[in-house]
């Protein structure tokens, strides 16, 4: 169970955009839930295709989420500071991570398990808490397939503008007269 002075938790509710709509009660509720977790830099929370079974919130460092690229080759998603939340997918369709989450600094998080956020969200007391904190998922989730979809477009314009630069280079009529003279024959002029 969490432990936060009273100075954090309204800094939480402030500052972290998956808490607004939580009233203090609920809040405490959710942040008794949790467990708090510490990891120095460089270490790594989760490995991509880990079961997914925990979710976090940053209270403290930055988190790197890396998706691997080939067999020696990753790519970096996102890097994430206080206030965020990641892991949340694995709890929404328990699944094995899809990224893999490393420390670029010591770090503080709170996680949440899927077998405590269960429990929560079965338990009559917290329907409507369990009805914010679904909401608040697919509210996240959201804003990141936007981001995402944006990040597509932006690389499907950059990879046909590069293509069609390269289509132009090669449809220089100069080169092509080049390009198709027989070694040892000068073109007619």
């Amino acid at each position: 169970m969490v432990q936060i002075p009273r100075q954090i938790f309204f800094k939480l509710k402030q500052e972290v955009q998956f808490f607004h709509r939580f009233t203090d009660e609920e809040l405490l509720v959710f942040l008794r839930l949790m467990t708090t977790e510490t990891y120095q830099q460089g270490e790594v929370i989760f490995q991509e295709f880990d079961p997914g079974k925990v979710m976090y919130l940053l209270v403290r460092g930055t988190v790197e989420i890396r998706k691997r690229i080939g067999k020696h080759n990753d790519t970096v998603l996102a890097v994430l500071k206080a206030g965020e939340c990641f892991g949340e997918i694995g709890l929404i369709d328990n699944r094995p991570r899809s990224a893999s989450a490393i420390c670029l600094q010591d770090t503080l998080v709170f996680s949440l398990s899927l077998k405590k956020l269960m429990q929560l969200a079965h338990h009559p007391k917290f329907a409507i808490l369990g009805f914010k904190l679904f909401h608040n998922f697919a509210v996240l989730l959201a804003s990141r397939l936007r981001d995402t979809n944006q990040k597509v477009v932006d690389l499907t314009a950059r990879f046909a503008t590069d293509t069609s630069f390269r289509q132009q280079e090669t449809d220089d009529p100069e080169e092509e007269t080049k390009n198709n003279e027989a070694p040892g024959e000068e073109a007619a002029e």
